[in-house]
């Protein structure tokens, strides 16, 4: 049996109150809109069709450009360091942490992102994941000059499954996430939960709720539309519960998060 429960977190959004990109990256590159950075990133883009993430990625890089900035890996994870986050995330891995080792559980958590990996490595809260698996750059010299990895709303599904696996890197290989495995060796389900906030999760959201698991979609408070979103992925079926990003004792989510855990820890250890 293995003592382990699995937490994976989108990031914009779900943890940082806003995208990534808002904190400081946007504003150095000539920006103080998100929409109007998010709408020159397509303009940008060689193909209008290109993959969101990949369109992201290409602003960037022609962004900096234009502004005679170079992308280095150092240059984006600077723009970690300010992010803004939901009130209780600062406290909340170390909390989370205590309610797991009290039975003897390891609590991992991973973030599986659209975002910028570089950017959430620079974040204050990084140390806590053994993961974060975000988009990236290749770098030629220390200067980015091509995607290196993309997680798209769809790709976010193969990094559950690798976490299920421990096969957590290696990620151009298929031998080893494809390999079949006793199924003792892998981590049910049931102790993997999931939160995200919005459509782009939805994949996400039902590969661990129809297997199982716990997919919460989370709301930014103060915000009816976000709640809207929400509370239609549930309605449709498509995650198990909806909450305010309200990670602080006390909160719902906190509340449905530790009952859930203890519940697990609970079970698996009689």
């Amino acid at each position: 049996m293995q003592k382990r429960i699995a937490l994976l977190y989108d990031f914009d959004y779900t943890l940082a109150h806003g995208f990534m990109q808002q904190f400081g990256l946007m504003q150095d590159l000539g920006y103080n809109n998100v929409e109007d950075y998010f709408k020159e990133c397509e303009v940008l883009s060689v193909d209008k069709e290109m993959d969101m993430c990949l369109s992201m990625l290409c602003g960037i890089v022609e962004m900096a450009k234009k502004q005679g900035k170079v992308v280095t890996k150092e240059y984006l994870k600077s723009f970690g360091k300010d992010i803004v986050y939901y009130n209780g995330v600062l406290e909340w891995f170390d909390k989370i942490n205590q309610i797991g080792a009290m039975y003897g559980f390891e609590i991992e958590h991973y973030i599986i992102s659209s975002g910028v990996k570089e950017i959430v490595e620079g974040s204050s809260i990084a140390k806590y994941f053994k993961r974060v698996y975000a988009n990236f750059f290749a770098y030629k010299n220390g200067e980015a000059f091509w995607p290196s990895q993309v997680v798209n709303y769809t790709s976010k599904t193969q990094y559950i499954f690798r976490v299920r696996k421990n096969v957590l890197d290696d990620l151009a290989s298929l031998d080893k996430i494809n390999a079949k495995m006793p199924e003792d060796e892998v981590l049910p389900f049931k102790n993997i939960i999931y939160l995200g906030d919005s459509q782009t999760d939805i994949p996400s959201f039902k590969v661990v709720k129809n297997s199982g698991g716990l997919a919460i979609c989370v709301y930014e408070p103060n915000n009816d539309d976000a709640k809207k979103v929400a509370q239609k992925c549930f309605v449709e079926g498509r995650c198990n519960y909806f909450a305010e990003a309200d990670y602080s004792e006390g909160s719902d989510l906190f509340s449905v998060l530790s009952d859930y855990i203890q519940t697990i820890c609970k079970n698996q250890s009689k």
